[in-house]
């Protein structure tokens, strides 16, 4: 299983400390968050939207899992992919000419836009502790950078702890990685 995370800029220090500096008011909405609040239903989501994986699809082995959040419109979905699925993407691509996304995701062994997957928005949750981040002007480079930051310092940081306690397994890693 591989858990994907949309590539973002990451702050420096060095950078943080300069907008504070500087007076920028729109951190005050991304201090306004409940950070803790938001790991913790996320993580319970992961555990539901892997619990009913299991249920509905026992034999079906995911390969890629997403956990995206939108602070726009406050929500998390959570979305799984199957190494078969990649594999017919890319013959469907290729199909309807687009070789240079059919050759990217070949390279890539994966598909990187959750919207791609098999399925795509298994499970959602909303966030009404993300409220504050409705105000940040998502079209500023730096307020969504800063805030993307933290959603994925705040998500890699539970990733590890569902990791220790099981709740992903990667029983059938060998077969797909072709060992």
């Amino acid at each position: 299983m591989r858990i994907v995370a949309l590539p973002v800029t990451l702050w420096s220090e060095e950078m943080a400390e300069r907008v504070q500096r500087e007076g920028r008011e729109w951190l005050k909405l991304l201090e306004a968050v409940d950070w803790e609040r938001y790991k913790k239903r996320v993580a319970q989501a992961v555990k539901r939207a892997v619990q009913k994986f299991r249920r509905e699809h026992p034999d079906e082995p995911v390969f890629t899992i997403s956990i995206f959040t939108d602070p726009r419109v406050q929500w998390t979905c959570i979305s799984f992919d199957t190494k078969e699925h990649v594999y017919e993407q890319v013959r469907r691509w290729r199909e309807k000419g687009y070789e240079e996304l059919a050759k990217m995701v070949e390279e890539l062994g994966f598909c990187d836009n959750p919207a791609d997957f098999k399925y795509y928005k298994f499970y959602e949750v909303y966030h009404p502790e993300l409220a504050p981040l409705c105000q940040l002007d998502h079209e500023d480079v730096e307020q969504e950078g800063a805030a993307f930051e933290l959603f994925e310092r705040h998500l890699s940081e539970f990733v590890e702890k569902l990791v220790e306690e099981g709740v992903f397994t990667f029983e059938n890693r060998r077969k797909w990685l072709g060992l």
